[in-house]
Formats: structure tokens, C-alpha cells, sequence
């Protein structure tokens, strides 16, 4: 059985050159095993699936390495706004192996290549409301 769920970005953090303690958001996850987001303001009442998605770039460099770890739970927002999603990016099928973010040579990215940029796969915050990238919040971008 196959189940198409959409999703809309509200949070994302994924690697920042000058924040050079933590470049990437995973490191804020190995310091203090949190990462925090704010569900968006005036979101309508309803069920909805919160995914947090974690990806794993140490074989990226070939293609299908990445490895995808998400997770999933179910809210329920009460006493809400009016706000609704947009359509947001179907899943199966957001991703492609060759994607930028997801075929990468992770080499690349260092503290000392400050001019290096990463694109995280998924598209972007599109939803208002949201923290829009914590990591960045708390530690710098």
C-alpha cells in the first residue's frame, strides 16, 4: 500500500559555514539531543502529521548513500486560527537520488570553506508562522 502524504516546510536547518562550532544542524542534535520548533500561529484546527527528518550525508557522495531517517507523530491542534497549508510536496516522491542536498560530496563543506553553500532537499520554509530555522536562531547563521 502506498500512502501520499504533502507537507509543507515550516522549520529546516542544515549546514551554515560561520557558525563554525556547530556548521551543521545535525551537531546541534549531538549537542543536548534537541531541536526545537514552533508550530506556526493561527494554524487551522485539525489532525495533523508533524514529520522531523534527519539526513545522514557521511556516503552522499554516491549515488542513493544518503540516508534518510524521519520520524512521525500525530497532532492535534485546538483552538487554532484560520491559516490552512498550502499544498506543500508529496511524499513518496519529493526526492530524487541525484537532488542537490542529496548527491553531495560532504568533503566539501568545512568550516575553513566558507564559501561553500548546501541546499537542503525538501523545498523551502513556505509556511508563515513557523520558527523558520531555529538552529540559525539559536546559534547563528
Amino acid at each position: 500500500m502506498c500512502l501520499a502524504i504533502y507537507y509543507s516546510e515550516i522549520d529546516q536547518d542544515a549546514y551554515h559555514p560561520k557558525r563554525t562550532a556547530m556548521p551543521w544542524g545535525e551537531n546541534i542534535l549531538h549537542n543536548g539531543g534537541k531541536y526545537s520548533v514552533v508550530i506556526p500561529t493561527g494554524l487551522a484546527n485539525g489532525e495533523y502529521l508533524l514529520r522531523h527528518e534527519v539526513l545522514g550525508l557521511h556516503v552522499a557522495g554516491n549515488l542513493m548513500g544518503a540516508q534518510f531517517y524521519p520520524n512521525c507523530v500525530q497532532i492535534k491542534v485546538q483552538n487554532g486560527g484560520s491559516k490552512t497549508l498550502p499544498s506543500g510536496i508529496a511524499l513518496p516522491g519529493a526526492y530524487n537520488p541525484t537532488d542537490p542536498g542529496i548527491l553531495t560530496q560532504l568533503w566539501w563543506y568545512s568550516p575553513s570553506n566558507t564559501s561553500a553553500s548546501y541546499t537542503a532537499p525538501g523545498g523551502p520554509v513556505i509556511f508563515p508562522g513557523g520558527t523558520g530555522d531555529w538552529g540559525a536562531v539559536q546559534y547563528g547563521a
